[in-house]
C-alpha cells in the first residue's frame, strides 16, 4: 500500500511540475527574403520541437500587412536580379550609416523607422500569446524588437540568429539579449560594428539535423537512382534559383564523359526549370529538380557542389563536408560569404560561369584539392549549432527550469 502511495505522490506532484518548469513558447521571426532564413528559422524550430517545447515561425513583415511584406521580399529579389551592384552599393552605404549611427549614439537608420512601424501590433501578438522568448533570424524583426525593448514596451528575451558570415549592416543599433554569430573567426567584425562582445556567442549558423547527421554516399546514390560510379556534380542556385547556372551546366557536360551527371535543382524558379528543360532535353546525363525537400540526401551523393555563396547553401555543404565551388556572389553579404570562405580554404570561387564550370571539372579531376577542402571544413565547422542555439535560451530562459 505504501509502495501504491509513493507512485501516486509522485505522479500528482512531480510529474506536473517537470511540464510546467520544462516547457517554453518560442517565437522566431523571419522573413521571405531569399530562403535562406526561414531555412535557419525551421532548423531551430525543429530542435524546439523535439525538446517537447511549443515553437511558432511568423513573417515578421506581416505584422505589417501582408501586401507590405509581399512588396519588401519581392522589390529584394527583382535588385538581386536585375541591379545587384545597387544592391551592392546600398549594402555598404547601409554599413556606413548603421556605424555612423552608432558613434553619434542618437540617430536611428531608415531600417529601424520603418520596421517600428508594425512593432506595436507584433507586440500585442507576443504578448496575447504569453511567448518566453522571441528569436529573429532577419535583420528587420531585431529592428522591430528594439524600438519594443528601448521604449519598455516589450522586456520579453529576444536574440538575433546570424545567417551570414559577416556582420550584417545597421546590427549595431539592436539590442537583442545574445547575438549568435557565425562563427569564432567571424567575430572581427561584430567587434568593429562595436557589438558587445559579452553577448556575441559563436554557436555557427543553423542547419537542419538532415544536414548535421553523417549519411552513406552509396546508399544517398541508391536512393536517388544514381550509379556508384557517377562523377556527379550538384548545381544549386539557391531558394530562388539565381546565377547562371545552365551556362554552368553547359560547361560541365561539354568537358565531361559519359559518367558525368550535373544534378540542377531550380528551387522555385520555373522559368529556368523550363529553360533546362528545353535545352537539355535530349542529354540524359542532366538530372533536372525544382525545389525539393531532400537536398541533404542530394549533397550526400554529390562529389562536387556549385551554389551561389548564401550563407545557410553554404553552411549546409560546410557541414556535410561536401567540396565548394562558389558561384558569382552578389555584392555585399554574399562577397563577404566568399571572402571568409576562401581565406579558411573551405571552398574555391568563381568569377563567371565558365569559370564556375571549369573550376568544378578540376576539382572533380584533383582528388588532392577535394580531399584538401574536405579536411579544413572539418577543422572549422561548428558542432550542431541549432542545438547550441536552443541550449543556450534553455539555460538562459527564466521559465524553463530542467
Amino acid at each position: 500500500m505504501r509502495k501504491y502511495l509513493l507512485y501516486n505522490v509522485f505522479f500528482l506532484l512531480i510529474i506536473p511540475n517537470m511540464f510546467i518548469f520544462s516547457f517554453m513558447k518560442i517565437l522566431i521571426l523571419s522573413c521571405n527574403t531569399g530562403g535562406g532564413h526561414n531555412t535557419a528559422a525551421r532548423a531551430i524550430k525543429e530542435v524546439f520541437d523535439q525538446r517537447g517545447h511549443f515553437c511558432e515561425i511568423v513573417d515578421a513583415l506581416a505584422f505589417g500587412g501582408q501586401t507590405a511584406s509581399d512588396l519588401v521580399c519581392d522589390t529584394y529579389i527583382e535588385m538581386v536580379k536585375n541591379a545587384p551592384k545597387l544592391f551592392g552599393d546600398l549594402y555598404k552605404l547601409s554599413s556606413k550609416i548603421g556605424q555612423f549611427n552608432n558613434n553619434n549614439g542618437k540617430m536611428r537608420s531608415p531600417v529601424y523607422y520603418v520596421n517600428k512601424l508594425y512593432a506595436s501590433a507584433l507586440n500585442e501578438y507576443i504578448t496575447e500569446n504569453s511567448f518566453d522568448a522571441v528569436i529573429c533570424v532577419h535583420l528587420f524583426p531585431t529592428e522591430a524588437m528594439t524600438y519594443l525593448r528601448r521604449h519598455e514596451k516589450n522586456m520579453v528575451p529576444f536574440y538575433f540568429v546570424a545567417t551570414d558570415y559577416y556582420c550584417p549592416p545597421m546590427l549595431e543599433e539592436t539590442v537583442p539579449d545574445a547575438y549568435f554569430a557565425p562563427h569564432k573567426d567571424s567575430l572581427f567584425t561584430y567587434r568593429q560594428h562595436n557589438i558587445n562582445e559579452a553577448k556575441t556567442v559563436p554557436t555557427g549558423i543553423p542547419v537542419s539535423q538532415a544536414i548535421v547527421k553523417t549519411g552513406d554516399k552509396a546508399q544517398a546514390r541508391k536512393e536517388i537512382n544514381l550509379n556508384p560510379e557517377a562523377e556527379a556534380y550538384l548545381l544549386m542556385g539557391g531558394s530562388m534559383g539565381f546565377g547562371d547556372t545552365i551556362d554552368i551546366a553547359s560547361y560541365i557536360l561539354k568537358n565531361g564523359n559519359e559518367n558525368t551527371r550535373v544534378i540542377a535543382i531550380t528551387g522555385n524558379n520555373k522559368e529556368l526549370y523550363n529553360e533546362f528543360e528545353s535545352k537539355f532535353k535530349d542529354d540524359k546525363r542532366l538530372i533536372l529538380l525544382g525545389f525539393t525537400n531532400q537536398v541533404p540526401l542530394y549533397m550526400e551523393a554529390c562529389d562536387v557542389l556549385l551554389s551561389k555563396p548564401g550563407g545557410l547553401s553554404s553552411t549546409e555543404a560546410f557541414v556535410k563536408g561536401i567540396p565548394i565551388v562558389h558561384t558569382a556572389p552578389i555584392p555585399g553579404c554574399e562577397s563577404e560569404n566568399v571572402q571568409f570562405f576562401t581565406e579558411h580554404h573551405l571552398s574555391v570561387c568563381a568569377k563567371d560561369s565558365e569559370e564556375a564550370g571549369r573550376l568544378a571539372v578540376n576539382l572533380m579531376q584533383d582528388k588532392f584539392l577535394r580531399n584538401q577542402i574536405i579536411e579544413a571544413q572539418k577543422n572549422y565547422k561548428c558542432q550542431n549549432s541549432a542545438l547550441q542555439i536552443v541550449e543556450f535560451i534553455e539555460k538562459n530562459n527564466d521559465s524553463y527550469k530542467a
